[in-house]
């Protein structure tokens, strides 16, 4: 595995579990306890959120996004399940979030204004960050929270999570989760820092605002695929698709044998894969992003399946 990853350029932060039990944990660059922008690897911390408001009986998947946004294109025949799968054929093609950044409410309300719909594309697979953008709002309406109380009282407070925090934290917050900033990388080697667009991490308030560590990002997938926070019957409902059909669902890919989650941006990739039981999971994460992204996650797929054997 170390090899793999030096032979594709990786520089960061490796946890590796196996069986239940630490495998590897170092860091090639950083510390194995930095923290990192984890940008869309975020989405299935909120696709659990968004489940446990089902489980708690506030939500339900068949719900439409005209209870919630009823001006959004499409929202009378858009439900829930379509936003949590990436199936609801809506598109926003603006950077999202204000420039600058008021509010919350003010982002939703862009959202909305700049939101496309594309009804042949309703109930099949098409990836954008809007649906999920969507959902965190839809959090906020339904328990009275902004999307960052909630996520902080639900799993920074209850699982004590030390090296976490949102993008937009003050200075002292970030050095205290260790949290470094990421750099673009040319292919002659050299390299400058990448200064975050906060603007448009607020607009991306659900898939991409936070920072962790990869220890933080292990307890947050546990806690969600074998912990209490889900019953089992609501994490079949979540998680078990026809994958002949769809392949995305609560901020997972899908596959028979492991789930699957990448983010890239501003410097960064975060890569996380785990067996269905969590017992295996590979995490890496970099703020110096090299190599082609592709090739990287393909890389963290045959390692996940090399693992389980």
């Amino acid at each position: 595995m170390r090899q793999s990853l030096a032979n594709a350029g990786f520089e960061g932060s490796v946890l590796v579990i196996k069986n239940g039990k630490t495998y590897l944990n170092y860091a090639t660059a950083n510390k194995t306890d930095t923290s990192y922008l984890i940008n869309s690897v975020q989405k299935f911390i909120t696709g659990a959120a968004i489940m446990k408001a089902v489980q708690e009986g506030k939500l339900r998947l068949n719900d439409t996004l005209a209870r919630f946004y009823p001006t959004v294109p499409g929202a009378n025949k858009i439900t829930i399940l379509n936003l949590l799968q990436m199936t609801s054929g809506l598109t926003i093609d603006k950077t999202l979030g204000t420039k600058p950044f008021v509010s919350d409410k003010k982002n939703l309300e862009y959202a909305i204004k700049n939101t496309k719909f594309n009804k042949k594309m309703l109930g099949k697979s098409s990836y954008s960050t809007l649906n999920y953008v969507f959902l965190s709002n839809i959090l906020s309406d339904i328990y009275h929270l902004s999307y960052q109380q909630l996520i902080t009282r639900d799993f920074i407070n209850r699982l004590h999570l030390k090296s976490t925090a949102f993008a937009w934290s003050d200075k002292l917050k970030l050095k205290e989760i260790n949290f470094v900033p990421g750099y673009q990388v040319d292919s002659d080697g050299s390299s400058y820092i990448q200064k975050l667009d906060l603007d448009e991490i607020h607009g991306e308030l659900g898939a991409g605002s936070l920072l962790m560590d990869n220890n933080d990002l292990l307890k947050c997938l546990r806690y969600i695929l074998v912990g209490n926070y889900l019953t089992e019957d609501n994490k079949q409902l979540l998680y078990n698709i026809d994958t002949s059909k769809i392949s995305y669902s609560g901020g997972f890919y899908i596959n028979k044998n492991y789930k699957a989650t990448n983010g890239a941006d501003g410097g960064y990739y975060t890569f996380l894969r785990a067996s269905n039981d969590a017992k295996t999971v590979i995490i890496v994460q970099t703020n110096r992003a090299r190599g082609n992204f592709y090739e990287l996650r393909s890389i963290m797929n045959q390692l996940i399946v090399a693992l389980q054997k």
